[in-house]
């Protein structure tokens, strides 16, 4: 049976932090050794983000100037295209019309004139029917996704995140920390320990290579989250975003906004109920 081509799908606004990105996929396409790679610049046609911006053709110049440079550089074709539109849309559905297996984006994280830039990543990944791998830095080294934390709590969508931990782990060699948060609830707890006991079994069918860690009292979890990956010095963090997402969420922050823009600039890769089948 022929392979099926790993296509990898980098935002490309030609700022250092996408081509951050576009060194993951590198990393990422020596691991699946099948791949192509598509460099997208999306095209504000109206609202705050077309201010100031290239026009199309000033952007299709300048996107081909960078698919020769990069193939001079890296020694890798890459295929660029300028999409007109807004990125809060385009992305996801590009990537989802051309079957892409991963949108790579970098992002500024929060801080200072761009505090917003976590919540407006959020809302590009919110909905898509493709996993988006959000990174601030290059890659630390040429082994990714070594040491994986997976945030585990009552949500019945857990169940299926794990099944993206199991593929990470299988495809890259990951060891996966689950961190399960402090819950004073019965119930809630009662939740946390279906979903655990859960995710224990399967990891152990699928021999996946996994240890268990508590959050401490007193923080949020989103900020235990982020101390344990520090810690342990994971390269990634796998997390599902909340479903249905208001305005609201975007403007006062969903828990997703502070893991994915994390001051440590850990590799996130978010999962969106909207992929589940």
């Amino acid at each position: 049976m022929e392979s099926k081509t790993h296509k990898l799908v980098v935002p490309w606004d030609f700022s250092p932090v996408t081509e951050n990105a576009l060194q993951y996929a590198f990393r990422i396409g020596e691991i699946t050794k099948d791949f192509s790679i598509d460099i997208i610049h999306v095209v504000e046609s109206s609202g705050l983000f077309a201010k100031g911006k290239l026009n199309e053709k000033e952007a299709t110049e300048k996107i081909k100037e960078d698919v020769a440079r990069l193939k001079e550089q890296y020694g890798v074709e890459v295929k660029g295209q300028v999409l007109e539109g807004t990125i809060f849309k385009t992305l996801s559905d590009y990537a989802f019309d051309v079957e892409a297996d991963m949108v790579i984006m970098g992002t500024h994280g929060i801080k200072g004139v761009q505090k917003l830039t976590g919540s407006w990543a959020l809302k590009v990944i919110a909905g898509s029917n493709v996993p988006f791998l959000v990174v601030q830095d290059a890659p630390k080294s040429k082994r990714i996704f070594e040491n994986v934390i997976m945030p585990l709590d009552f949500k019945f969508e857990e169940k299926e995140k794990l099944q993206w931990a199991i593929k990470t782990s299988t495809q890259y060699g990951s060891r996966i920390h689950i961190i399960l948060p402090q819950a004073t609830d019965h119930g809630i707890q009662k939740k946390v320990s279906y979903n655990l006991a859960y995710a224990k079994k399967h990891l152990d069918s699928n021999n996946i290579s996994y240890e268990i860690h508590n959050s401490g009292k007193g923080r949020s979890f989103s900020d235990e989250i982020i101390k344990l990956a520090v810690d342990i010095e994971a390269d990634l963090i796998l997390i599902m975003t909340t479903p249905n997402l208001d305005f609201t969420d975007y403007m006062f922050g969903a828990q997703e906004q502070y893991v994915i823009a994390n001051n440590a600039k850990i590799a996130v890769l978010c999962i969106n109920p909207a992929m589940i089948s």
